[in-house]
């Protein structure tokens, strides 16, 4: 078998079994967050599509959320990070995604959700336009581009002025990091590569913390 066969094979069966992964978590936690969905008639917003449960997870727990935190899901779409994130005993687990389609489908797998220990609230509302006073803990897998992502990295620190708190970012396929960097009042803390193979991601995650002042 020449080389190139045998990672395709290798590939296939790794997206077999992550299929399966997902399948059971969706099963055993009673929602249903699985597809793509395109969303190119928006001009600012991509596709959806789900990171996998088994990458989902770590990223949280490396989050180290706690009961004082409020956890925020910027492009939320289906739910599934919420879902996840409300397995934590947090103060409140939030939603925010444009597509009113998405918001419901979101806040109806919230409502059923097995094991959940914390509130959820999910807003249709644009990233541009949601409160972010309250967070402490964020999520983004790229949900739009370059341009909204300064705007709402700008809106979330201007809330430090009202309301100082430490934050941390998590970010999902990190297309737009230059935008975190040029964010003094950031600090980039770790990088997760999809090729540890420590770690089951498919793809890079960046965290990001405010600076202590």
């Amino acid at each position: 078998m020449k080389r190139n066969e045998r990672k395709e094979r290798a590939y296939t069966v790794q997206r077999l079994r992550r299929k399966i992964s997902n399948m059971l978590w969706e099963f055993r936690l009673g929602v249903t967050t699985r597809g793509i969905v395109d969303m190119l008639s928006s001009p600012d917003a991509y596709y959806y599509s789900t990171m996998p449960y088994s990458a989902i997870m770590p990223i949280l727990e490396y989050l180290e959320l706690t009961r004082d935190d409020v956890f925020i899901d910027i492009g939320c779409g289906k739910g599934r990070v919420i879902c996840c994130a409300a397995r934590h005993d947090v103060r409140e687990v939030v939603g925010v995604d444009k597509s009113k389609e998405m918001c419901v489908i979101a806040a109806a797998n919230a409502a059923r959700l097995r094991h959940r220990l914390s509130p959820v609230t999910v807003v249709n509302c644009t990233a541009q336009e949601f409160d972010y006073s309250e967070g402490t803990a964020f999520f983004l897998f790229n949900p739009f581009d370059e341009a909204i992502t300064r705007v709402v990295l700008a809106q979330i620190e201007r809330t430090l002025s009202v309301k100082p708190r430490a934050l941390r970012f998590a970010y999902a396929n990190p297309s737009h990091e230059s935008v975190f960097g040029e964010n003094r009042w950031l600090e980039k803390y770790d990088f997760w590569d999809v090729h540890d193979r420590n770690r089951s991601i498919y793809v890079p995650v960046s965290f990001w913390r405010s600076k202590p002042k």
